[in-house]
């Protein structure tokens, strides 16, 4: 028996955008940024038009969220097509570890190639195991073209 649905979100469903306002807030926790322009994410993913997000929903809970994936189209100037890249990846701490994060990367997978996209890219901190391991069970590996390699998670922070 199947323990979660997984869906594509509609940013103008309200039910999805407070799931969506829900998980993030739930990240920005972790990462010591929480605020209330969260509040404001559906809409402005909305207006962007530029991505998509994959919900998971508990299917013994009504509306309980339990996940969630933002994902942002890129481009291949090697391979002339589509990339999404993941942005955000969240499984409620309750749910990890029950399949929650394979079943939303299928969603992105299947967007993905509904898209003509010619690969899906992520960013993992090196010290996040669970992630790592996560990701290489779906699929997911060092760049082909460069395995040796280690590639940098680096950022240049522009707002506060």
């Amino acid at each position: 028996m199947n323990n979660y649905s997984v869906r594509l979100a509609d940013y103008d469903n309200e039910s999805d955008a407070k799931a969506i306002v829900s998980l993030m807030r739930e990240y920005a926790l972790i990462e010591n940024c929480d605020r209330d322009a969260l509040n404001n994410l559906p809409r402005l993913l909305r207006e962007i038009d530029n991505g998509f997000t994959i919900l998971a929903w508990s299917a013994f809970e009504e509306h309980e969220p339990v996940g969630l994936i933002n994902c942002f189209f890129g481009y291949s100037t090697f391979q002339l097509r589509p990339l999404v890249n993941i942005h955000d990846v969240i499984v409620t701490e309750l749910h990890r570890g029950k399949g929650v994060a394979g079943q939303m990367l299928a969603g992105v997978e299947s967007e993905s190639r509904n898209a003509n996209a010619c690969r899906i890219t992520l960013e993992v901190l090196g010290d996040n195991a669970p992630a790592i391991i996560a990701y290489e069970k779906y699929g997911f590996g060092k760049d082909p073209s460069h395995p040796k390699v280690d590639t940098y998670f680096m950022r240049k922070t522009l707002v506060d």
